[in-house]
């Protein structure tokens, strides 16, 4: 079995993160897909049909030397490109909600039971009970996280000519990434208000391993971006191969559906590889509980106490 609490460091975030997914991939992926799968689905096939017609009346007024403004698109389109939009903001709110939740409740789920495989139903089941709170945060964070990610990047901008500005630049998205994901499991998993949870979520960055779990996230943050980089723009690179070595330099007529298939395969794959990084947050979650509380350690000597008796 996995253990989640255990104290670790940078190298034990991301090996136990690697080792996770050894051991649960099929059963974590398989039930993510059974969950998400269908709304996936229907965002992917609307994303598909806006960006294909968008793309390729762009790809054609180059091809026709003319320019394209791109407000025609969507004034000779008026009631379609607004029922789009609204079914876009509606399933992907449905979507975000799963996705986010999802390895928060996976984690939840091996703390209380201690398996190894779940069903989705389970999941499902756990992630409508926790649904209230889920919505709560988001709402939340509009108004909290937001407003200071914005504060911090304005400031960091105005001090980017001396050394300190470019640091807090480079820091910001792994920080405000961090905060954000601890507040999340310490306000899904505990009975504590988004306050408290945020400055617990504060506590855990900011504490004596702040480099080893900033760090950690940055690794797993590049592993990720590589993979996915490797998936889109290899394909990316051989259709602009192919078009600049066609002699004619005119653009094919489904260029802007190939652009439009490669860009919802981004997005379908930033989803999936997004869970990787949720993990090791998590990881980071019950190493820094165990660190606290001691938890494993009063579990194992109450075991111990159990077998004497």
């Amino acid at each position: 079995m996995f253990q989640l609490y255990k104290q670790r460091d940078f190298s034990g975030y991301i090996i136990d993160t690697i080792a996770f997914f050894k051991s649960y991939w099929k059963n974590f992926f398989g039930n993510y897909i059974v969950i998400t799968g269908g709304i996936l689905v229907l965002l992917c096939v609307i994303y598909f049909f806006v960006f294909r017609d968008l793309f390729t009346a762009l790809f054609s007024s180059v091809d026709d030397g003319i320019g394209y403004d791109i407000s025609y698109y969507f004034s000779d389109n008026p009631v379609l490109f607004v029922s789009m939009l609204i079914m876009m903001i509606v399933l992907s709110i449905l979507f975000s909600i799963f996705a986010v939740s999802y390895p928060v409740v996976y984690l939840g789920l091996i703390e209380e039971t201690g398996r190894e495989d779940f069903t989705s139903s389970e999941i499902f089941e756990r992630i409508r009970r926790f649904l209230p709170r889920i919505i709560r945060f988001g709402l939340y964070s509009l108004v909290t996280f937001f407003p200071l990610i914005i504060v911090a990047t304005l400031l960091a901008s105005v001090l980017v000519l001396l050394v300190v500005g470019v640091f807090i630049l480079i820091l910001l998205i792994p920080v405000a990434t961090v905060w954000i994901t601890q507040t999340f499991y310490v306000y899904l998993l505990n009975e504590v208000s988004f306050t408290d949870a945020m400055r617990q979520g504060w506590k855990i960055l900011f504490s004596k391993k702040f480099w080893h779990i900033i760090g950690s996230a940055v690794v797993i943050y590049f592993i990720l971006s590589i993979l996915q980089g490797m998936v889109t723009m290899i394909p990316y690179i051989f259709m602009m191969f192919s078009l600049f070595t066609t002699g004619n330099g005119e653009l094919n007529a489904d260029f802007g559906i190939y652009i439009s298939i490669l860009y919802i395969v981004s997005f379908v794959l930033s989803y999936i590889l997004s869970n990787i990084l949720t993990v090791n947050q998590g990881i980071v979650y019950y190493s820094m509980q165990e660190q606290r509380y001691h938890t494993q350690a009063l579990s194992e000597i109450d075991l111990i106490g159990q077998n004497v008796e």
